[in-house]
C-alpha cells in the first residue's frame, strides 16, 4: 500500500506537500484532486463547507464512521480511466480535509485523513460519481480536536443539505475491530478518561451526542468521557457496545454519574441523589434544571443505573 511520509491529523497547505511529495506542480493545482507523478496515488482536497461555490456543488463529502463519502469530479463517472484506478486499487486515493478554506479570509491549510480504499458507488449517480471508501488510517484513540471536527462534521449539522439523501449502516469493519482494546481496571473504575479504552464506541458515542457533553453543552472533544450508564463490569459483551448504554459527558458530570450521585429520569430530567446538596452541583458548576436527550434504548439502562443512586 502506498504509505506517504506524512503525519495523521497534522495540517498541511498544497505548497507544504509539493515539497515533501517533490511534487512540483502540486502547489499550484486549484482542483479537488491531484494525481501523482512520481507514485500512484491520489490526493484528495475536500472542503467539507463550501464557501462561495455554485449551486452544483453539494455537501456530500463527510465521514460516517470510518467510511468516507466522496463526490468525483464533475466530469467523471463509474466508467472513467481515473476512477476506475481507485476501485482496482491501482492507484490509492489520500485524503486532506478542511471544514472550511478560508477563516477572516485566510486559508486554511488541510488536514491530512490517511489512506483511502475503494468500498462502493452510488449506482445512481454520473458526473459527478458518489464514491463510499474506507478511511485505512481512521485513529478512533486520537485526541487531536480539528481530526475529530472533520470526523464529526455533517451537512445536516450545519443546515446544509446533500444530494446523497439515503445513508446506508456500514457498522464497523473487521480491521476496525480488530483495534479495540478494553479499558483497564482504572478506567472501568472511571477513576480516569475511559475514553482512552473505548475505540470505535468512544467514536460513536461522540458522533451521537454531536460532539458535546449531554448535560452541560461542553464541546471539548479531548475532555468528554464516554461512559457506560450501566457499567462495564455489570454489561454483558453486547451492553458493553450498544451506543444506547453510552453517554458522553464532562469530567465533573461523570465524576457524580458514574458514583450514582445523580443519574436522569425517563425524561431526561436531573435525578439528584439524597448524598449530595443542589450547593455542591452548583459549586461543581453543573446546572440542577439539566436535561439530556433520551432515546427509547437507553431507558433500560438509565433505569438499572437510578436503582443504584
Amino acid at each position: 500500500m502506498s504509505i506517504l511520509p506524512l503525519e495523521i491529523g497534522a495540517k498541511y497547505s498544497k505548497k507544504e506537500l509539493a515539497e515533501i511529495l517533490k511534487e512540483s506542480s502540486l502547489s499550484t493545482v486549484r482542483e479537488g484532486i491531484y494525481y501523482c507523478k512520481n507514485t500512484p496515488t491520489s490526493l484528495l482536497f475536500c472542503d467539507l463547507e463550501k464557501q462561495g461555490k455554485e449551486k452544483r456543488f453539494h455537501f456530500n463529502d463527510f465521514f460516517q464512521g470510518e467510511y468516507f463519502h466522496w463526490d468525483s469530479q464533475t466530469t467523471q463517472h463509474i466508467n472513467s480511466p481515473k476512477v476506475q484506478e481507485i476501485i482496482s486499487g491501482k492507484r490509492m486515493p489520500h485524503l486532506f480535509a478542511r471544514i472550511t478554506p478560508k477563516i477572516k479570509s485566510k486559508t486554511q491549510p488541510f488536514i491530512y485523513c490517511g489512506r483511502l480504499v475503494y468500498h462502493e458507488h452510488d449506482k445512481t449517480t454520473a458526473k459527478p460519481v458518489h464514491m463510499v471508501m474506507r478511511n485505512l488510517d481512521y485513529d478512533d484513540y486520537t485526541d487531536n480536536e480539528e481530526l475529530l471536527d472533520i470526523y464529526l462534521w455533517k451537512p445536516e449539522g450545519r443546515g446544509l443539505e446533500t444530494s446523497y439523501k439515503e445513508r446506508k449502516k456500514y457498522g464497523q469493519s473487521p480491521a476496525r475491530k480488530t483495534k479495540y482494546r478494553k479499558p483497564n481496571r482504572t478506567e472501568r473504575q472511571g477513576l480516569v478518561t475511559s475514553r482512552v479504552g473505548q475505540g470505535f464506541h468512544r467514536q460513536e458515542i461522540l458522533e451521537k451526542w454531536g460532539g458535546k457533553c449531554a448535560a452541560t453543552g461542553c464541546g471539548i472533544k479531548s475532555i468528554l468521557i464516554s461512559s457506560h450508564i450501566v457499567p462495564w463490569s455489570e454489561s454483558s459483551d453486547e451492553e458493553r457496545l450498544d451506543i444506547e448504554n453510552g453517554i458522553l459527558l464532562s469530567p465533573n458530570v461523570d465524576a457524580l454519574f458514574d458514583r450514582h450521585l445523580i443519574s436522569f429520569d425517563d425524561e431526561g430530567f436531573l435525578v439528584i441523589s439524597e448524598r449530595i446538596g443542589e450547593e455542591i452541583l452548583e459549586t461543581l458548576g453543573v446546572d440542577i434544571e439539566s436535561r439530556i436527550s433520551v432515546t427509547e434504548g437507553m431507558l433500560k439502562y438509565l433505569r438499572r443505573h437510578r436503582s443504584k443512586l
